[in-house]
């Protein structure tokens, strides 16, 4: 079995959750590893989650960031290469929490809310040639990233840190 396929079967078969939400570094951080669902639940509540657990697997999210560098037309690039992997990170086995560069939040506050649908497309269109699937776009990864999109305009407008979460 191909290390990517598996992995698609251990997110399919274990639920694995993938997704951004704004705070301080350390108490994000620190929720993650405790794995802090209240904590968690409550910032989505506060609209300070994007949540894009939608039977992804962690690369995906490498053609959500470059279908945003596209459709604003800059040099491209992925989420990867923006995750802080040396200082402000937790990485387990079950559990992982990367503090994500600010350019990550700058590209994502540029949208507007209204270009979710046509950035959810240009993303989906990526996936489609990559794992040659007819994928339809969901009406839950539009509302992804809208979520995204807002959380990284207060973000941006309240000098909060961006994090990527993910837990099995």
């Amino acid at each position: 079995m191909e290390l990517g396929v598996g992995l698609i079967v251990l997110t399919l078969c274990m639920g694995l959750s993938l997704q951004f939400v704004i705070g301080n570094k350390q108490a994000l951080i620190d929720a993650c590893e405790k794995l802090d669902l209240d904590f968690f639940g409550k910032l989505e509540d506060e609209n300070k989650l994007a949540d894009f657990s939608l039977h992804l697997i962690p690369n995906d999210l490498n053609f959500l960031v470059n279908s945003a560098t596209e459709l604003k037309q800059i040099s491209p690039f992925g989420l990867r290469e923006y995750l802080d992997t040396e200082i402000d990170y937790l990485d387990s086995e079950e559990r992982g929490a990367y503090l994500v560069d600010p350019i990550i939040t700058i590209l994502f506050s540029d949208f507007d809310k209204s270009e979710a649908l046509n950035l959810t497309e240009k993303w989906f269109e990526k996936m489609k040639v990559e794992y040659n699937e007819d994928l339809e776009v969901s009406s839950e990864a539009i509302i992804s990233v809208e979520q995204l999109i807002s959380i990284c305009k207060e973000a941006e407008s309240l000098n909060l840190d961006l994090v990527h979460i993910w837990h099995l």
